[in-house]
């Protein structure tokens, strides 16, 4: 993983964290980069197991954000692995018009669902053509989720 990537993922976990803490939950985060998730909040006695993915603008103005892990094998994430997926996206960072990032909470019992490679983004109203609010708005701010 590149520089730019490392620090794009830092970044969506810090972001994700900062969120969770200011909704009252513990954050921790596994030591050794081994583990198949980024995060573990805690919040009432119950763990939850967080991957973070962070996504990127295109040229069209969507953000692209893959829903697999791996170089390779692009294999998609399991309940093993984690609970929830969290997809940040840095809506205040590339919009002058908009002060409010975007999270989609996803358990991951609905992503297994879902059977997609990557999501598509956009904020609501934004899109292209007549899709005007993306798939994934009904995830977005799903902090009930977790």
């Amino acid at each position: 993983m590149g520089k730019s990537n490392r620090r794009t993922g830092s970044a969506a976990e810090l972001a994700v964290s900062a969120k969770l803490v200011s909704l009252g939950y513990e954050v921790s985060f596994p030591f050794g980069g081994e583990a198949p998730y980024d995060i573990v909040a805690c919040k009432d006695g119950r763990l939850v197991r967080i991957q973070v993915k962070s996504a990127t603008i295109s040229k069209y103005g969507s953000y692209r954000c893959t829903l697999t892990h791996g170089r390779a094998s692009k294999a998609k994430y399991t309940s093993e692995e984690c609970d929830v997926v969290v997809l940040f996206v840095p809506y205040s960072q590339d919009y002058t018009d908009i002060s409010e990032d975007g999270f989609y909470v996803i358990p991951i019992k609905e992503l297994v669902k879902i059977n997609r490679f990557h999501a598509i983004l956009f904020p609501s109203g934004r899109g292209r053509g007549n899709i005007k609010i993306c798939k994934w708005e009904e995830f977005r701010d799903g902090w009930e989720n977790i």
